[in-house]
């Protein structure tokens, strides 16, 4: 006879609650989520949980605990959570914090509305408190608000930005709760937060927390489902117990970080330097990092959002803004700061390797470490490496593995030769003299069946070519392809002559594409391309050549 849903979730809990299951702490996670796979809200389950990590973290234990309570309504069941509750802080020292959630609110009271609805059906209000800062709002949302009795609300007569309102709203709360910066355009599922919660203070030294979501740049799990219902389900079934749930990220998408109420007591405000918005949660993750504590993605937290509503009115300024920020990001922090933090998602998918593997990689140009903690986070048992020649970045990456401050032409290495497994060489050859020299110089490091990935940009991207043809410019800048710190320019056969005269043995090549050519670009592009020889399109709308390359048998 076939067990109902109900029954095999009964038989789920028992098997987590054996005592010859306790023994087998593998096995006893694996119960429970299999039972959180079939009921996400069993208070039951959250009670094994709490048994679970009570010795190894009384923290998660008793966010388990409170978590249970939230979901139980046995008068029994709760009078017992209770109990276990005070049990805990009698016994351990627990540092969790209560959460104040700070949300901005600018017109689109529709979404503020989802918004607070959400967290009131997924959060047990005696875990947190909710401080609106509405900016200046003329769409009827103070007055909605104010109407809200488990709000704080602070009320702006103009819009103060994001940092600056955010700012307002950290200090309305209570002194003592880590702090919640949520995004009015949003929507919590079930147990968001306590995820989120649970990888805060899955170590001491997490100082921030982030969610997966649907809509941010570098956290999107889901990006193929618009309907708000389908996107609920998902997130229910992504916010569960995860093996390696927890990856180090140099920062966090502003759009729903928790960071604890010491950390922010330690580094300060966000800057308003940045207002109205953009940038400052980048700034912010490195000031986490500096002061040594390390940012977290949760990907068992999943946030419904709809992403960036009050900017989308005018995409022109928003591009403004965003290039606005960035100068002002790079001047405070003396580097260019996102081409550091890039971890290239593109190089990482070219290592084809079990997740299990033990290896080692190294990272030349590794910026702050962003692709050597993405690189740890798919391949845990790896050992990562870095090279960086601007000190400012090469400090962040120290945080996340061994790193190497200087010139890679220059620098002694302190490997021993063929120790890696795989070498990247990223946006470092064209700022060389004698590139060469250093491919042949880094094939010695390289094991023998190991491979270098190499990636450089394309002068001949049209991009570069066409303002050259149009109007005879030619004009180095700050970043891209014609950044003032390249010293040679590559096209696709030109990068494949510079590795075969290094020795380096090609197995393979690609291309990254940047953006789309309008119209009248492409029919440009499709004209020089009919006076090449092979008629190759791609050679003008490749953005970066990635090509990957095993050293020669003997070096």
């Amino acid at each position: 006879m076939n067990k109902t849903p109900e029954k095999e979730l009964v038989t789920k809990i028992h098997g987590a609650g054996t005592e010859e299951r306790r023994e087998d702490r593998l096995q006893v996670w694996e119960d429970i989520q299999k039972g959180m796979v079939s009921n996400c809200r069993n208070y039951e389950l959250y009670m094994r949980l709490g048994d679970y990590y009570l010795e190894e973290n009384p923290d998660q234990s008793y966010l388990c605990y409170e978590n249970a309570l939230f979901y139980c309504d046995v008068p029994e069941g709760r009078q017992k959570i209770e109990q276990m509750l005070c049990r805990i802080k009698e016994q351990y020292p627990v540092l969790v914090k209560k959460t104040s959630i700070i949300i901005l609110s600018y017109n689109l009271l529709e979404y503020t509305r989802l918004c607070l609805e959400s967290i009131r059906r997924t959060t047990p209000e005696s875990a947190r408190e909710i401080v609106v800062v509405d900016n200046g709002s003329s769409d009827g949302s103070v007055e909605w608000l104010r109407a809200q009795k488990d709000i704080i609300l602070v009320e702006n007569t103009e819009n103060m930005g994001f940092p600056a309102g955010c700012n307002q709203g950290i200090l309305a709360g209570a002194e003592e709760s880590d702090i919640f910066l949520l995004n009015n355009d949003t929507v919590l599922v079930a147990n968001s937060l306590f995820w989120l919660r649970m990888g805060l203070y899955d170590q001491k030294e997490n100082g921030a927390a982030g969610s997966v979501t649907n809509n941010a740049r570098g956290q999107t799990v889901t990006d193929d489902v618009d309907d708000a219902a389908a996107l609920t389900a998902f997130g229910e079934k992504t916010n569960i117990p995860m093996k390696r749930p927890y990856e180090v990220r140099l920062y966090l998408i502003g759009f729903a970080v928790l960071v604890k109420r010491s950390v922010v007591g330690q580094i300060g405000l966000l800057d308003e330097r940045f207002s109205p918005g953009n940038s400052e949660d980048l700034d912010y993750g490195l000031r986490i990092i500096q002061s040594g504590y390390r940012n977290v993605l949760c990907k068992n937290s999943f946030i419904l959002h709809f992403g960036s509503r009050s900017f989308k009115k005018d995409s022109g300024e928003y591009a403004a803004l965003l290039w606005k920020n960035s100068r002002k990001l790079n001047e405070k922090w003396g580097f260019d700061v996102e081409q550091s933090t890039n971890w290239r998602e593109d190089l990482i998918r070219l290592i084809d390797e079990p997740e299990e593997k033990l290896m080692r990689l190294l990272d030349v140009g590794c910026g702050c470490g962003a692709l050597m903690a993405r690189a740890k986070s798919i391949y845990p048992y790896a050992e990562v490496y870095g090279i960086e020649p601007v000190s400012e970045a090469a400090g962040f990456a120290s945080s996340i593995g061994p790193v190497l401050c200087g010139d890679a032409e220059q620098s002694d290495f302190p490997w021993e030769e063929e120790s890696f497994d795989y070498i990247m060489v990223r946006d470092t050859l064209e700022c060389l003299t004698t590139p060469e020299n250093l491919l042949k110089k880094l094939q010695k490091y390289l094991k023998p069946n190991g491979h270098m990935i190499v990636s450089v940009p394309n002068m001949k991207h049209y991009s570069v070519l066409l303002p050259l043809l149009k109007r005879d410019e030619f004009s180095y800048r700050d970043a891209g392809i014609l950044n003032k710190r390249h010293v040679r320019l590559y096209t696709g056969t030109e990068i494949q002559k510079l590795l075969s005269r290094s020795g380096c043995i090609i197995e393979r090549s690609g291309y990254t594409i940047a953006g789309k050519p309008d119209d009248g670009t492409e029919a440009v592009i499709d004209r020089l391309s009919s006076l090449t020889e092979n008629s190759e399109k791609e050679s003008f709308t490749a953005y970066r050549y990635i090509v990957v390359a095993s050293r020669p048998a003997s070096v």
